[in-house]
Parts: structure tokens; C-alpha cells; sequence
């Protein structure tokens, strides 16, 4: 649990190694990150999307193209970091989500049937595919905390009731939102400088940045590692282990619900296959970040950068002009040696 804070006799917590480094000057900062998980991530990143401009130098360094291709993979990750959010606490803790990406769906058509066929507004809408959400979220958590059902086979499960509702929700094939202004909240645009900057990100980011001070510097981000460090010693401590995994299923429900909302917003429609394989793709951004799969470890900025491996992958091989049948195996192959490595680097 290197990344938690350590608890103090009152209850508090003592800085983390990394805020010591910070406290000794910049260069040990410097050398603190470059020490990190992370920033072999960050190195991964860069090494493919570098790779555009070996393999593609003609797109690479024309601004509008590049400046679109960035955008639009910015884009294409923001649910994954948002969603991810919540997985890197489920695994830290110990469990996982398999149901994440029929929640997606299910959020997305739910807010946009409740927008047109009630007509409620677009907050109290948003409220209630939270709660939606948060349903899902204490479900999945009682079933594996209360009935002892492990996370896999619970949430398989849901995957397939959440599937079930969205096909059912979606009779037309598919579920389309109505032209609201306060909609572009959630999926508009603002271009800076010739770069459209997509409100999904700057959501994306500002959840990853509160959930991760939570995660790093809150007594219950500490109970998050203990749980899924040493479950048994977490408990001998007094710590509710069941009431912080229902938390954490509770997050993720909650946030792929959310998801959902912030791409139908943008894209003006949603069919009831929506989501299928995210969360796959979460997963594995969540490893490649340095989430240990057995528990106790991991970061949400390790996370993101690990959405942005996901992310840029696809695009490289979209630029070479391999076909979809080449891409999911390339992809399939870089997540399988990326858990290999993670595996090899912790033994």
C-alpha cells in the first residue's frame, strides 16, 4: 500500500512518501516520479504516440489533422477514465465490475427516455439515472459482501440483466435526446487555438482529480487500500470492510451511469449495445496503470495514463490502415503483454 497515507493515533494521516519528496525540494520530486509506476506509463504513451509520427509523418505534422486526432482521442477515452475511476477503487479493494459497460448503456437511454418521454428537466433526469446507478451499485455490493457470491460471477450476472433492459428500453434500436443548450454541458465543444477541447475531458479529469485526493489523502481511501491489502487485518482493526466495498461497487455503478449521460449527450443517441467490451478496456487501463489486480496498490493518475495507452492505440493502427479484424488482435496483444509485465515487475 505505498500509495496510501499511513493512519496516525488520532485518526488522521500521516504524509505519504511521495509529499515528503515533495517538502525536499523540486529535484527529489522529480526523481520521486520518475521512480513511479507512472511514468513508465506516461514513457509507453509517448513511445506510441510517437510512433504516429514515425509511421505517419504527413498527419503527424499538419496541425489540423493532428489537432482533430487528439481531439477525438481525448474524446474516445473520457468515458473510459470516468468509469475507470470507480474500478481502480473496486480492485484496489479487492473486486471487480464486469457490468460497467451495460450500466453505460443503461444510463445513457434512461436519461435520454426520461428527457423525452417524461419530460423532465435535464438535472432532475441526471439525478435519477444517478440513482439508477446508485441501485445497481448497492445490488452488486450486497450480493458479493452479504451473500458471498464472488465480484466475477455477480457481476457477470448484472452485465446480463443490464443488457436485457437496454435492448428493452431501446424498441426502435436506438434512444435519442432532445436538442437542449444545457445538453452541451455534458457533450459540447470549445475550441482553444484550433484545438476542440471536448467537455467530456475536462469531465473526465476533474473526476479523476477529486476522486484521486479522496483516494490519496482521506481516511477511506486508506480503509480502501487495507481492504484489499490484507482484508482479515483490515477488519482486526475495525475497519468495515463490507461497507467499503458497497461503497466502491456504489462509485462504479454511479459513474458508468454518468458515462452514459455525458456521451449521449454529445453523440444525440444511443443503441442498447452501447458499451459492449468497456469493460474490458477498463480493466486493462486500470493494470497497464499499475493497479494491482490482486488489491492494495494503485492510482488514478496511473489510470488515466493508462486510458491514454488504450486510447492511442487504436488510432496508430487506424493511420497504418489495418483492418478492424488486425486492430482487436494488436489490442488484445498489447493489453495481454501489459498484464504479463505488470505481473513480471511485482515478482
Amino acid at each position: 500500500m505505498s500509495d496510501a497515507s499511513e493512519p496516525t493515533s488520532d485518526g488522521g494521516a500521516t504524509e505519504s512518501t511521495d509529499v515528503r519528496a515533495v517538502s525536499r525540494g523540486p529535484s527529489s520530486h522529480v526523481g520521486a516520479f520518475f521512480r513511479r509506476r507512472e511514468a513508465g506509463v506516461l514513457f509507453g504513451f509517448l513511445v506510441l504516440f510517437g510512433l504516429i509520427a514515425v509511421t505517419r509523418p504527413d498527419i503527424f505534422f499538419d496541425w489540423d489533422s493532428m489537432s482533430g486526432i487528439t481531439s477525438r482521442m481525448f474524446r474516445q477515452i473520457a468515458p473510459y477514465a470516468i468509469i475507470g475511476i470507480g474500478m481502480t477503487y473496486l480492485i484496489i479493494g479487492g473486486e471487480f465490475d464486469l457490468s460497467v459497460g451495460s450500466m453505460y448503456a443503461v444510463g445513457g437511454i434512461t436519461f435520454a427516455m426520461f428527457l423525452v418521454e417524461y419530460r423532465l428537466t435535464v438535472p432532475v433526469a441526471l439525478l435519477l439515472v444517478l440513482l439508477v446507478g446508485v441501485v445497481v451499485g448497492v445490488t452488486n455490493g450486497v450480493i458479493v459482501t452479504k451473500a458471498g457470491v464472488p465480484s466475477l460471477i455477480a457481476t457477470i450476472g448484472m452485465l446480463s440483466i443490464l443488457r436485457g433492459i437496454a435492448y428493452y428500453l431501446t424498441p426502435a434500436g436506438s434512444r435519442q435526446t432532445p436538442d437542449l443548450a444545457l445538453l452541451d454541458v455534458f457533450g459540447g465543444q470549445t475550441t482553444v487555438a484550433g484545438l476542440g477541447l471536448h467537455h467530456q475531458m475536462f469531465w473526465a479529469i476533474g473526476l479523476v482529480l477529486v476522486f484521486g485526493v479522496l483516494l490519496q489523502r482521506t481516511r477511506f481511501g486508506y480503509h480502501v487500500y487495507a481492504t484489499g491489502d490484507d482484508q482479515e487485518a483490515a477488519e482486526m482493526t475495525g475497519i468495515d470492510t463490507d461497507r467499503v466495498k458497497i461503497i466502491n461497487f456504489v462509485l462504479t455503478a454511479t459513474l458508468a451511469a454518468f458515462a452514459g449521460v455525458v456521451s449521449i449527450s454529445y453523440f444525440g443517441s444511443m443503441f442498447g449495445s452501447a458499451g459492449i467490451g468497456f469493460e474490458l478496456l477498463i480493466i486493462a487501463a486500470v493494470v497497464i496503470g499499475g493497479t494491482n489486480l490482486f488489491g492494495g496498490e494503485g492510482t488514478l493518475t496511473g489510470m488515466f495514463l493508462g486510458s491514454l495507452v488504450i486510447g492511442v492505440i487504436p488510432i496508430l493502427l487506424v493511420l497504418n490502415g489495418l483492418s478492424v479484424e488486425i486492430q482487436e488482435f494488436l489490442t488484445g496483444v498489447v493489453i495481454i503483454l501489459a498484464v504479463l509485465l505488470d505481473i513480471l515487475i511485482r515478482r
